[in-house]
């Protein structure tokens, strides 16, 4: 499991990523904001980045979910 620190203006929070290797997915956490998620391998690139806006648009700002979401994506690439 990896964690970053996702720091932004109005929010700060730990974000745990956890990569399913055996399964192919992706389990992104943010307990702070009460989020979590799973995802397969198969979604990446710009259709990840708007699958995890729209969820987090629920819970954050338009700025916020989006900021985010961009920075799960980046993270979750590298990993």
């Amino acid at each position: 499991m990896k964690i970053r620190q996702s720091n932004s203006e109005n929010l700060s929070c730990k974000v745990y990523i956890h990569e399913n290797k055996k399964e192919e997915n992706f389990i992104v956490s943010i307990p702070d904001i009460f989020f979590s998620i799973q995802y397969d391998y198969d979604l990446y690139g710009e259709s990840l980045i708007e699958h995890l806006y729209l969820h987090l648009f629920n819970i954050l700002d338009d700025k916020e979910a989006q900021e985010l979401a961009l920075r799960i994506a980046q993270w979750t690439s590298e990993v």
